[in-house]
C-alpha cells in the first residue's frame, strides 16, 4: 500500500501554471509541494525537500527541459519524472523518456492518464516499509456477491491472523456492509472524510465500528446527500492512514469507477472482481479488468473470482472464463444461495456462526490464504533484493 509522494512541478510557461497545478493538485497519490521555474530553483527543492516525483512541462522549450531531465536521472535516480507536452511526435516522446523520463503525458491533460502514470511510477520505483496490504473487492455485474466475499474475507483474515483487519465501504450510496453485521455504527466514512486533514491513528480507531472476528467497520454514509462532501484526496488519505494501523485493510469498491473509488483501486496489492458465471456478468470482467489495466494496475494484481461457480445449467465453464478475460480463474466460490442469504438476513457472516464450516466458507479461506502466502513471497523477494517492503501498486 502506496503513501502519498511529495512532488514538485518544473514550468517555464506561465501561462500554463494554473492549469498544470490543478492537475497536479487533483491526483489521489500526489502532495504538491511547489512550482519551480528555473534550474536552480528545482535544484534546491531536491535537496531541501523529500520529493520522490517530479512533472516536467517540456514547452515551450522541450529541448532546454529535456537536458535537465537527464540532469536529474543521474544525479537523483530515486527520483520519478514525468514530462507533459503538446507534441504528440513519436521522436518528441522519445527524448524525454531516453533521457531517464519515467512517463509522458499528452495536451490537453486527461486527468485519467495523468493518473495512470503516476500509479505506475509508483508500482515501478517506490517501497513502503509497511506490511500492511489493500484488498479491493469489486463486483462485475450488480448482484454477483461482491459485498459478502468482501465481509467474509475480512473476517478470514482476522481469524487467521488473530489480528484487527480494517474493513471500508465505498458504495456510498447503498453500501450494505453494516447490514451484513446487524450493526448501527456511530460514525460512518463521511465523519472519517469530514476530518481527513486533522486525522490521526487514535482519532480514526475511535471512529471505526469494532465487529466479530478482528474486523473494525468504516460503513457507508448515513445519508445519500452526504456522499457529496467526501472527496478523493479524503478517501486516499483515510487508506493510507488505516494501512500504517491495520496489516490488512479490505474495501469493497463498487461497480462503477469515479474519483473516490480509483483513490482505492490505486492503492490496492490485490483487485478482486468478482463475477459469475453469465455472459453479462463475464462481458463486464472483461470491460473492468481492461479498465483497470488502462489506469495503471498492475495486471498480476487484477484477480476475476467465479461466484456461484458450480451452478449447473449454464453453457459458460471456468475455463471459458479464463479464456475470455486472458488467465486463469483466480478462485471459484461455489452456490450456496439459501445459506449465504440466511447469514445476510440474520446480520450473522459465515465465519461469525460458532465454527460452522460450509463449502462457501471454505473457498473464501482459501482465497484469505492465497493472497497472505502471495504476500509473504513477495516481500520475502523484496527482502533478497535489498528493499524493504513491497513494490506499491498505483
Amino acid at each position: 500500500m502506496s503513501n502519498t509522494m511529495q512532488a514538485c512541478l518544473f514550468n517555464t510557461d506561465a501561462s500554463s501554471s494554473a492549469e498544470l497545478c490543478r492537475h497536479v493538485r487533483s491526483l489521489p497519490l500526489v502532495r504538491f509541494v511547489s512550482e519551480v521555474c528555473n534550474e536552480q530553483e528545482l535544484a534546491n527543492v531536491l535537496d531541501q525537500m523529500r520529493i520522490n516525483l517530479v512533472f516536467f512541462h517540456l514547452d515551450p522549450t522541450p529541448e532546454r527541459v529535456t537536458e535537465l531531465i537527464e540532469e536529474v536521472a543521474q544525479q537523483f535516480p530515486h527520483v520519478g519524472m514525468i514530462a507533459i507536452s503538446e507534441n504528440t511526435n513519436p521522436n518528441a516522446i522519445l527524448a524525454p523518456i531516453r533521457a531517464g523520463c519515467d512517463q509522458y503525458v499528452c495536451k490537453p491533460i486527461e486527468p485519467s492518464d495523468l493518473s495512470a502514470a503516476v500509479a505506475r511510477i509508483a508500482s515501478k520505483r517506490f517501497t513502503t516499509q509497511t506490511r500492511s496490504q489493500c484488498i479491493c473487492v469489486t463486483g462485475a455485474s450488480g448482484g454477483s456477491g461482491a459485498t459478502s466475499i468482501a465481509t467474509n474475507l475480512a473476517m478470514e483474515f482476522g481469524l487467521a491472523t488473530a489480528k484487527p483487519v480494517a474493513l471500508i465501504d465505498l458504495d456510498f450510496q447503498f453500501g450494505d456492509l453494516a447490514v451484513n453485521f446487524d450493526i448501527e455504527p456511530k460514525y460512518t466514512v463521511f465523519d472519517a472524510a469530514s476530518m481527513a486533514g486533522d486525522m490521526d491513528a487514535t482519532v480514526l480507531g475511535n471512529i471505526l465500528t469494532k465487529g466479530p472476528c478482528n474486523v473494525s467497520l468504516l460503513p457507508r454514509p448515513n445519508t445519500i446527500e452526504q456522499t457529496e462532501g467526501i472527496t478523493q484526496e479524503a478517501v486516499h488519505q483515510i487508506i493510507a492512514m488505516l494501512g500504517e494501523s491495520f496489516e490488512t485493510v479490505i474495501i469493497d469498491v463498487p461497480r462503477h469507477i469515479n474519483p473516490c473509488s480509483f483513490a482505492a483501486l490505486s492503492q490496492s496489492d490485490k483487485v478482486l472482481v468478482i463475477c459469475q458465471l453469465l455472459v453479462p456478468s463475464i462481458r463486464n470482467a472483461q470491460r473492468l479488468v481492461q479498465s483497470l489495466a488502462r489506469l495503471g494496475i498492475p495486471e498480476d494484481r487484477i484477480e476475476v473470482v467465479a461466484n456461484r461457480g458450480d451452478s449447473h445449467g449454464g453453457r459458460i465453464t471456468l475455463g471459458d472464463l479464463g479464456t475470455l478475460i486472458g488467465k486463469p480463474v483466480f478462485a471459484s466460490v461455489p452456490n450456496d444461495y439459501l445459506y449465504v442469504a440466511r447469514s445476510i438476513d440474520f446480520g450473522k457472516p459465515l465465519a461469525s456462526q460458532d465454527g460452522k464450516m460450509n463449502p462457501v466458507r471454505t473457498e473464501i479461506q482459501k482465497i484469505a490464504r492465497r493472497i497472505a502466502e502471495g504476500a509473504e513471497v513477495e516481500e520475502q523477494a523484496d527482502s533478497k533484493r535489498g528493499f524493504l517492503g513491497r513494490f506499491l501498486t498505483k
